[in-house]
């Protein structure tokens, strides 16, 4: 599926089911759909977890793995709804389990990418997104692992 051209974007990824987190520099994580298509949402410096006990601030960029262990919380989560706007760069990932993860621009930095099927949206430093139709850099290795 390819998305328009300008945002605010409703990304094609409901429904997918999160099957691979990467810790690393920076944090991956991954979803897969129907038919082994999926989905990666690229985290490189702040964003933010909304769960029952309130919201948690992670820095992919700052913190040891050990604090950023509350990422895993996602493993087996569903997708239920996503979005990104244009201007502001900001991402909602909203899951079946109730969570969020918020992620908005990096005064210096790319924070957020998401790479699906025929698309991938890059937040840009200090706000904007960077929209390429084709799935730009990000390789994803097809099917579930």
């Amino acid at each position: 599926m390819t998305l328009p051209e300008n945002g605010p974007w409703t990304l094609p990824i409901d429904g997918y089911d999160v099957l691979q987190i990467t810790f690393a520099y920076p944090i991956d994580v991954v979803a897969y759909g129907d038919g082994g298509v999926s989905a990666a949402i690229r985290l490189e410096q702040g964003f933010d977890i909304h769960d029952p006990d309130g919201v948690r601030h992670f820095d992919a960029s700052a913190q040891p793995w050990e604090e950023l262990a509350g990422v895993l919380a996602l493993r087996h989560d569903r997708i239920a709804h996503a979005t990104a706007t244009e201007d502001d760069a900001k991402l909602r990932i909203e899951f079946e389990s109730g969570r969020v993860l918020t992620a908005g621009p990096h005064p210096r930095y790319e924070n957020w990418a998401v790479t699906g099927e025929g698309f991938q949206l890059i937040a840009m430093p200090g706000g904007g997104v960077a929209h390429f139709p084709n799935g730009g850099g990000i390789v994803v290795a097809p099917g579930k692992p």
